[in-house]
C-alpha cells in the first residue's frame, strides 16, 4: 500500500497563492504555483509568494510541478521558483507560453529546458505513479486537471473548474474521459471550493456577450475594453464580437497579444491578419476595438495612465466606449474603485460589470455537487478558498454523495494522510508562510520594513544632523532638523529651539562621560538617546510618533573654524574660536 500525505503550501484560507503538494512514497507531485495580491495595508510590495523552504529543502523528491492553467493566481509562482530550484514544470501550450514571457520579464534566463508541453489524456510515466491529464472548463482554454494513479486508487486534482455540458470549444470539459477516470476508483477529489457560497451552476453566468453584443453594434464608436490577462474566455467573446461587427481589434498587453499571434486558441475563433490592427491604427479608427490586459493592479496602471493622459499613444476621446469588463481580483478591490472614477472622469462613457453580473469562471455550490457526483469519491479535500467557502463545499460533497466523516478540511502547513480506510492529520507540519516580492527584489521586504512604511506613512519622518570633534566629542556644528510629514511648521515655532536644545544636552552630556571615562564613550548610545528623545518630544506636541533618524559625524576639529550666522532658529554655543569667529563674520 501507498504511503500518501496531502499538504498545501499556500492557498488555503486565503485567496491565491495555490501550490500543493501530494507526497506519495516519498515522491512530490507539485500542483499549481501562484502568486496572490498584498492587502491595502502592504505598502509597496507588488505580489506575495509563497516561502518555498519546503521546495529547496526536498528538491530530490519533486517530480515536477503541474500548472493547471496560466492564471497568475496558479502560475504566477514558476518564475521566482525556477530562480531557486531546478525543477520540470509541465503545462499546456498557452501555459507555457504566458509562463515564458513572464520568466523573461524577471529575468529568469536558461530555464526553457524545464517546460514540458501536455496535452489532454496524456499518462506521464512516474514508475509506480501515473498522472494522467484531463481538460476542464475555466477562463483559459485547455485547462488541466491531474488523476494521479496509486496503488490506493486515483487521486484527482481538478484545478479550476465549471460544469458547462453546452460548450463544445476549445474551453469544453471531457466528460467522457472523466467518467473513464471515476471507473478506475477516485480515492479522493481534491476542487476548487473559491466560490462554494454561490449557491448555483456558475454557468450562464460567466459570459460577456449579452451585455457587450448591444454597445458593438453602435456606429462610429471606439471601443476600449479591460480585462485581466488570465481572462482568455472574454477575450474569444470580445473577438467573436468585434468580427461579428467589423470592427478591428488592437491589443494593449504583451502576454495578451502572444496569446492571439500564437493562434493557439483559433480551433473556434479564427483570426487572421485583416482582423488585426495595431493601436496607432486602433486611435486613428472610427470603430476599432482595443483590449487593455494585464495582471492585478498591471491593468489598473495601464487604465489609469491613459485616463490621467499620460499614455504615449492612447487617449479616451468623447466617442470612445470603456468597458471594463473584469470584476474585482482579491486584494485589488479598492484600486478597482479607484480606477472607475478616474475613468468617469474621462470624455468617453463607462460600462462596468460587477461580480453581481458577471461571475469568475470557477465552480459554484452546484457545481462542486455535479463533479463529485461524476467522480464518486471517497475522500473530498477543498481548497484555494476562505474558511466559509470550505463549509460550503463540505455541504455540497455531502449533497453528492460524500460521507462528512471524509471530508478533509486542513490549513497552509497541515498535512493531511490518505489511506484507504480513513483520513487523519498528522501532528507533523511543513513550513509555509508569505514572501513580498518589492520590485525585483524576493523576499528582502520583511515585518520590520512594512512597519516601517506603515510609520512613514502616517507619522512621518525627522532627520537630526550634527558635527563633533573626534578628539573631544565636542559639538562644532549648528544642530540641523528636518522634518518630513510630521507637521507643518514654521521656523518661528518653538519646538525647533526645544529640540535642538534637548540635542547639544545630550551631545554635552556624551562630551563629559569622554572626558571622565573614555572607555564608556559609545556614540551609538548618544543616537539612540537622541532618537528617543526626540520622539518624546514630538509625540507630546502633536500626538505622532515618527521615524527618527539621527546622524552624527565626526571630524577632527584641529583646524576647523566654524561659520556663524545670525538665525533665530538655532541654539547659541561657545566657541574656543570665537574671536576668529567675530571676525570672519565681520569681514563677510
Amino acid at each position: 500500500m501507498a504511503n500518501i500525505r496531502f499538504m498545501p503550501i499556500g492557498g488555503q484560507d486565503e485567496r491565491g497563492k495555490n501550490i500543493f503538494a501530494l507526497e506519495i512514497d516519498q515522491e512530490l507531485f507539485i500542483f499549481d504555483a501562484g502568486i496572490k495580491f498584498p492587502d491595502k495595508g502592504i505598502l509597496g510590495v507588488d505580489v506575495v509568494i509563497p516561502k518555498l523552504d519546503f521546495l529547496k529543502n526536498n528538491i530530490k523528491k519533486i517530480r515536477g510541478i503541474f500548472i493547471s492553467n496560466p492564471a497568475s493566481y496558479n502560475s504566477g509562482a514558476i518564475s521566482y521558483i525556477l530562480k531557486e530550484i531546478d525543477v520540470p514544470v509541465y503545462c499546456n501550450e498557452i501555459t507555457t507560453v504566458v509562463l515564458k514571457i513572464k520568466a523573461q520579464r524577471l529575468r529568469v534566463k536558461n530555464k526553457e529546458q524545464n517546460f514540458h508541453i501536455i496535452k489532454e489524456r496524456d499518462i506521464l510515466d512516474f514508475g509506480k505513479v501515473k498522472v494522467e491529464v484531463f481538460r476542464t472548463t475555466s477562463s483559459s482554454p485547455q485547462s488541466c486537471g491531474f488523476a494521479v494513479h496509486t496503488e490506493n486508487g486515483v487521486i484527482v486534482y481538478a484545478g479550476d473548474y465549471i460544469i458547462d455540458g453546452k460548450e463544445q470549444s476549445y474551453f469544453s470539459t471531457d466528460f467522457a474521459h472523466l467518467n473513464e477516470i471515476s471507473k478506475k476508483g477516485v480515492l479522493a477529489l481534491i476542487a476548487d471550493a473559491e466560490y462554494a457560497s454561490r449557491m448555483d451552476f456558475t454557468v450562464p453566468n460567466h459570459k460577456i456577450e449579452n451585455y457587450i453584443a448591444s454597445p458593438f453594434k453602435e456606429k462610429k464608436t471606439k471601443i476600449a475594453v479591460g480585462i485581466f490577462e488570465e481572462d482568455i474566455f472574454k477575450l474569444g467573446e470580445i473577438c467573436m464580437a468585434a468580427k461579428e461587427n467589423g470592427r478591428k481589434i488592437a491589443v494593449y498587453g504583451r502576454t495578451m497579444a502572444a496569446i492571439i499571434e500564437s493562434n493557439m486558441i483559433n480551433e473556434n475563433l479564427i483570426l487572421s491578419k485583416d482582423d488585426l490592427c495595431s493601436v496607432e491604427e486602433y486611435m486613428a479608427s472610427e470603430n476599432g476595438v482595443l483590449i487593455i490586459s494585464g495582471t492585478g493592479d498591471v491593468l489598473y496602471s495601464k487604465l489609469a495612465k491613459i485616463a490621467n493622459g499620460n499614455d504615449d499613444v492612447v487617449e479616451f476621446g468623447e466617442k470612445d466606449l470603456i468597458i471594463l469588463a473584469t470584476p474585482p481580483a482579491a486584494g485589488v478591490e479598492k484600486r478597482h474603485a479607484q480606477i472607475l472614477d478616474e475613468l468617469a472622469r474621462t470624455d468617453a462613457r463607462l460600462i462596468a460589470l460587477s461580480d453581481k453580473n458577471i461571475w469568475s469562471m470557477h465552480a459554484s455550490y452546484e457545481d462542486i455537487k455535479m463533479l463529485v457526483s461524476i467522480m464518486n469519491p471517497k475522500y473530498f479535500i477543498p481548497i484555494k478558498a476562505l474558511y466559509k467557502d470550505f463549509l460550503k463545499a463540505e455541504k455540497a460533497a455531502i449533497d453528492g454523495g460524500v460521507k462528512p466523516e471524509n471530508i478533509g478540511i486542513i490549513d497552509n502547513g497541515e498535512i493531511l494522510v490518505l489511506s484507504k480506510n480513513h483520513l487523519a492529520i498528522s501532528q507533523e507540519r511543513i513550513e509555509t508562510g508569505d514572501v513580498y516580492v518589492d520590485g525585483v527584489g524576493v523576499g528582502d521586504v520583511g515585518s520590520v520594513v512594512l512597519n516601517e512604511r506603515k510609520q512613514l506613512a502616517t507619522d512621518g519622518v525627522i532627520i537630526v544632523g550634527a558635527t563633533i570633534d573626534t578628539r573631544n566629542k565636542e559639538l562644532v556644528s549648528l544642530i540641523d532638523t528636518q522634518m518630513r510629514g510630521v507637521l507643518y511648521i514654521s521656523e518661528e515655532n518653538p519646538i525647533f529651539k526645544i529640540l535642538q536644545k534637548q540635542i547639544a544636552e545630550i551631545i554635552k552630556k556624551g562630551e563629559s562621560l569622554y572626558k571622565e571615562t573614555p572607555g564608556q564613550y559609545e556614540l551609538s548610545d548618544i543616537k539612540r538617546e537622541i532618537i528617543s528623545k526626540v520622539r518624546s518630544s514630538i509625540k507630546q506636541e502633536s500626538g505622532k510618533q515618527p521615524i527618527v533618524l539621527a546622524i552624527i559625524n565626526e571630524i577632527d576639529g584641529k583646524d576647523y573654524v566654524p561659520y556663524i550666522r545670525n538665525t533665530r532658529n538655532v541654539t547659541n554655543y561657545q566657541n574656543k574660536n570665537s574671536n576668529y569667529s567675530k571676525k570672519n563674520n565681520k569681514n563677510n
